[in-house]
């Protein structure tokens, strides 16, 4: 069962953001499959600038322009469409993590 609930946490937080921002840019090479290849290039991205640079706010920024690069390439579209989708599934990312956070938060309290 925790596996499950890991897998369904982890496509949730990192595949579905790509998916929709695919969606909403009109990414005409946005399946299950290419998108899942894009997660694994943006989890490979900040590995790499994690272990060159380090952490903090430049690594991560050089991480969503390598990441903008690498979706680009990935989705064969276009610097700018690779840019925005790295920026736009971050921002999903964010409001996710946010989400289930709250709704921790939420749980916990109920149960106290």
């Amino acid at each position: 069962m925790t596996i499950v609930l890991t897998l369904s946490l982890l496509t949730l937080i990192m595949l579905a953001p790509i998916k929709l921002g695919t969606q909403v840019l009109k990414i005409e090479r946005s399946g299950i499959d290419v998108c899942f290849v894009a997660v694994i290039a943006a989890i490979a991205a900040s590995v790499f600038t994690e272990l060159v640079i380090g952490e903090g706010f430049f690594p991560t920024l050089v991480a969503i322009v390598i990441t903008s690069i690498l979706f680009s390439l990935v989705f064969r579209t276009t610097a700018v469409a690779g840019f925005v989708l790295a920026l736009l599934s971050t921002a999903i990312q964010f409001a996710f993590t946010l989400a289930i956070v709250a709704l921790g938060v939420i749980v916990a309290y109920s149960l106290s």
